[in-house]
């Protein structure tokens, strides 16, 4: 689904505004709102106003959530604007570092249109677990009948519900393994941190990012507080980091050490680009 965004142009953009006039939402002149397809500020102030009303987070950008709500559909599910401000109190740090984490991570949502928790599965951890487990031997034949599944090498991914598919072709090699070899919900944390981060095993982790986005947010507020490594020869805890805006040990802790490569940066500070206005005044 195309995000709607400031900037948009075209015959989404009308129904857009058509539906929020239609529903009384005006602009900052709290005049009714022009039906022009062009996306500027006073649709993003309705857009803004609109997503406050359903308790739904308000960065003026039209995605998965705000077209839910828009067409009447539960928002019970999704993360609000004061639940970012709970996890930023916890944390210590800026509620903009966090909504730019949801942003980047998930995309701003944590489900698939299906009712699935976003996942990502990680064919390369999950060779790694049946190695651990069941043996070399073992994880080498699994990985010549299901390459895409059981591998050395990273990638292999489909994206969506196709994940999904994925995860379950590995479940059925071994459940466990296939559990804590996915990234899940907004925040794409793995299956394998469960015992770290205060869970009693890797299905109540999972079960717990089936429920709701305030679960994936205390996956998140958990895995900042417990993570840390050693970055450029120093060893440093990551909710230190985050603190202090040490982008590069933040970015090493949080995605890898080849994050640069994975574009990771840009697509953080360009998110912080569009949320920084409303909800901060720091630079990244």
């Amino acid at each position: 689904m195309k995000i709607l965004r400031f900037g948009a142009k075209g015959e989404a953009v009308i129904t857009l505004q058509t539906q929020l006039k239609k529903l009384g939402f005006t602009g900052k002149t709290r005049k009714a709102l022009i039906i022009d397809g062009d996306f500027g500020e006073q649709t993003e102030y309705a857009v803004m106003q609109f997503q406050r009303k359903h308790n739904l987070l308000d960065d003026g950008k039209v995605g998965e959530k705000t077209y839910a709500a828009l067409h009447g559909k539960s928002t019970d599910k999704l993360l609000s604007a004061k639940d970012y401000a709970n996890a930023a109190k916890q944390l210590g740090v800026s509620e903009l570092v966090i909504r730019v984490f949801g942003a980047v991570e998930g995309l701003g949502a944590g489900f698939l249109p299906n009712g699935k928790p976003k996942i990502l599965f990680e064919r390369h951890r999950m060779y790694y677990y049946l190695k651990q487990k069941h043996g070399t031997a073992f994880a080498n034949q699994m990985q010549a009948k299901y390459p895409s599944i059981v591998n050395r090498a990273t990638g292999g991914y489909q994206g969506n519900n196709a994940e999904h598919v994925r995860l379950a072709t590995a479940m059925q090699i071994d459940r466990d393994c296939a559990l804590m070899s996915a990234s899940w919900g907004q925040f794409q944390i793995m299956g394998e941190n469960w015992k770290s981060l205060g869970y009693a095993s890797v299905q109540d982790f999972v079960d717990s990012q089936y429920l709701n986005e305030a679960n994936q947010l205390d996956a998140f507020v958990r895995f900042i507080e417990f993570k840390k490594g050693e970055v450029d020869g120093k060893d440093i805890t990551l909710i230190d980091a985050l603190r202090q805006q040490n982008w590069h040990a933040v970015f090493t802790l949080y995605n890898g050490r080849n994050y640069k490569k994975l574009g990771y940066q840009a697509k953080f500070q360009r998110e912080w680009d569009h949320l920084e206005p409303l909800y901060g005044k720091q630079a990244a």
